[in-house]
């Protein structure tokens, strides 16, 4: 009668944790990246829905809404009626405040004035034509970008991230 072994051998079973490990540690970059691309478009979509709240409201209560923005790696930006606010202040934006400094992520405002939009209560036009970018820390792509048309449309593209409109 012959005893059949079974089970692993110790080589057997250190040549699979070995291919296990390295396969790991070839992925990681991977898994990062899809970490940070999808923080950054869920960020992006937030900041864009915002805006949209802020243009719906100007119009619903016929007001001026502001949308006041930080810039940086501290960024913030909150929503309010009436005059600009300081996002960075808890309670300082009576329609609400959106503070992402914590999230790796940097916030860069193209061509409107202060660093706020105002959208006006008739028509929900904006103040200014401009453009607010959010990218990865340290990063040039990928980055998502929200342009304010001046009848206050809004447009979002990517660069980087599928899905999305190219830049």
């Amino acid at each position: 009668m012959r005893n059949i072994e079974r089970g692993l051998s110790l080589l057997e079973l250190l040549v699979v944790l070995s291919i296990v490990g390295i396969l790991a540690i070839i992925s990681i970059p991977s898994v990062v990246s899809i970490v940070q691309n999808h923080r950054l478009s869920g960020t992006g979509e937030k900041l864009y829905y915002d805006l949209q709240y802020a243009r719906s409201e100007a119009v619903k209560n016929n007001t001026n809404i502001y949308v006041s923005f930080q810039s940086g790696n501290s960024w913030c930006y909150g929503i309010s009626s009436g005059a600009t606010c300081n996002c960075s202040i808890a309670n300082n934006c009576n329609l609400g405040a959106t503070v992402g400094g914590s999230q790796q992520l940097t916030l860069s405002i193209t061509g409107l004035s202060a660093n706020t939009v105002q959208f006006e209560g008739t028509r929900g036009a904006a103040n200014a034509s401009g453009s607010v970018t959010l990218a990865v820390s340290g990063q040039a792509t990928p980055l998502i970008t929200i342009s304010i048309g001046m009848l206050g449309g809004l447009q979002m593209c990517s660069t980087g991230i599928g899905g999305y409109a190219g830049c």
